[in-house]
């Protein structure tokens, strides 16, 4: 009698073992679709970004094959929001 209580035993805590398993492999599926999603969006949001500093800037270059003046960008307001930028988190970090 004590060996079929313990076999049962077995199934269910092998049975709750699956289960368990099944429950944390579905949680990192949602949790990737989540992060892809999230990645997507971002992608997204760069492409939209670059769209708009194509047409707002001539200075702004989108094809590396071009080339690229550095004079042009120096003069650019994008250079100075990035100089702007780069001060700020130099400043943050303790660095000169």
């Amino acid at each position: 009698m004590n060996s079929i209580k313990d076999f049962l035993a077995s199934i269910g805590l092998i049975a709750l073992l699956v289960l368990g398993m099944t429950a944390a492999t579905a949680g990192v599926q949602y949790i990737n679709q989540a992060f892809e999603r999230q990645e997507a969006g971002q992608d997204a949001l760069i492409a939209e970004h670059k769209a708009y500093l194509a047409q707002d800037d001539d200075n702004y270059v989108t094809d590396p094959m071009n080339g690229f003046d550095d004079e042009v960008y120096e003069a650019s307001e994008q250079a100075g929001t990035a100089k702007h930028a780069n001060l700020f988190i130099s400043t943050a970090y303790g660095r000169e």
